[in-house]
């Protein structure tokens, strides 16, 4: 059965926009504050838990506590798994989409490390640029943590000194 144009397009931007949310977590968890803004519009609104919402790229990234904390060394590391994905819609340049992931933060504490296990919930509206998906509103929620000491866990920089040479661009 031959497949009709407005499918294939379904199909294509349904898997770039996948790739958007993961370009994103990935960035997240390689301390790259560039790949995480090249997600965002330059105008995104986004709010993110009890914060005050933010508006514009720059406004939004100075909000991100992630990388403050990376290089400050009161967090060591950082894994967002990436987990349910819905498309509520998907029309022309236009995408709503609901993502559920679960972050692991490990902190150092007195004696040993603790990790903070968190669900999330990203509520966000995407538009297509001539670059690509991009994620111009966001709403981020926190629907439950936990926190337990960490058996074993490296820095982002131990991380990034175990990549063969032929990765070491994209780690940046």
């Amino acid at each position: 059965m031959a497949q009709s144009s407005s499918e294939i397009q379904y199909l294509i931007d349904r898997a770039a926009i996948h790739d958007l949310l993961a370009r994103y977590f990935q960035g997240l968890d390689r301390g790259s504050p560039e790949q995480v803004r090249s997600c965002f519009t330059a105008d995104v609104q986004a709010h993110y838990d009890k914060r005050t919402p933010t508006r514009g790229v720059e406004e939004f990234m100075d909000s991100l506590q992630n990388f403050n904390k990376l290089k400050e060394g009161t967090m060591k590391i950082t894994t967002h798994f990436m987990g349910n994905l819905n498309i509520s819609r998907l029309e022309g340049d236009v995408a709503e989409t609901e993502t559920n992931a679960l972050a692991l933060l490990v902190e150092p504490g007195n004696g040993a490390d603790l990790v903070s296990v968190r669900s999330l919930r990203y509520l966000d509206r995407m538009c297509r640029e001539e670059s690509g998906w991009r994620i111009s509103d966001r709403i981020h929620t926190l629907d439950w943590s936990c926190q337990m000491p960490a058996n074993f866990a490296i820095t982002l920089t131990q991380r990034v000194s175990v990549l063969p040479k032929s990765m070491e661009r994209h780690a940046t």
